[in-house]
Order: structure tokens, then sequence, then C-alpha cells
């Protein structure tokens, strides 16, 4: 960077343009000057570092949405809403193992094991 010459020699010609009465003035305008560049300089930096993290937050959200959709295109059951409980889903077709069958939709249809009926005049057919 600068050695102690060269902010020697700046500090030498600056004496000799502005004179020994502006140069403080000059001094401190070169001093809010560069705080002012700092400033500016790091209010933009932060800017675009959140301007990445959005675009990162952004792209895991797509990443997420997408994984999420290929598992529920792999896995055909219903997905659960936020407030449903696997019991409070549909009954399953099959009754789990162990368990006895209803028999109240073959009541009403003839048992193959059964005589048929007679006819109304209580003759056997």
């Amino acid at each position: 960077m600068f050695s102690f010459t060269h902010i020697a020699i700046v500090f030498v010609i600056a004496l000799l343009v502005f004179g020994p009465e502006k140069l403080p003035e000059v001094a401190k305008m070169v001093g809010k000057a560069l705080g002012d560049f700092r400033r500016a300089s790091t209010d933009f930096r932060q800017v675009i570092e959140k301007e990445f993290a959005e675009i990162e937050r952004q792209t895991r959200e797509k990443e997420e949405q997408a994984r999420r959709l290929a598992l529920e295109a792999s896995n055909p059951a219903p997905a659960l809403a936020a407030g449903d409980s696997p019991a409070s889903g549909p009954l399953p077709a099959v009754p789990p193992a162990g368990s006895v069958p209803s028999t109240t939709a073959h009541d009403s249809a003839p048992n193959a094991l059964e005589t048929p009926a007679t006819p109304a005049d209580g003759h056997p057919a």
C-alpha cells in the first residue's frame, strides 16, 4: 500500500497546493468523503448479501417443493391435511387381519347351501 515516505510526499504537495490555512479543511473534507464511501460500500455489500440470501432461500424452497412433489408422485397414498390423523381418514376396503368380517351384506342374499324357497302354494318344487 502506501509507505510513510509516500504519505509524507503527498502531505508536502498538499501543503504547497492548498497552503497551511486550507489544509485542515481539505483533510476534513477528504476524511468525510472516505467515511461516506466506506458507509456506502458497506450498505451496498449488505444489500447484495441480502439479495443473495433471498435467492438462496427461494432456491431451497423450490428444491424442497420439487422433492415433495416427486415424493407424492412416487407414493400414491393420499396426503393427510394438517389437522387430519390417520385414524380420521376413510375406512380401509380390507378388514384388518384377525377381525371378523360383517355378514350383514350376505344376509339378504340367499345362501347357496340353503334349500330354495317353496312356491306360494306350499308344495315343494
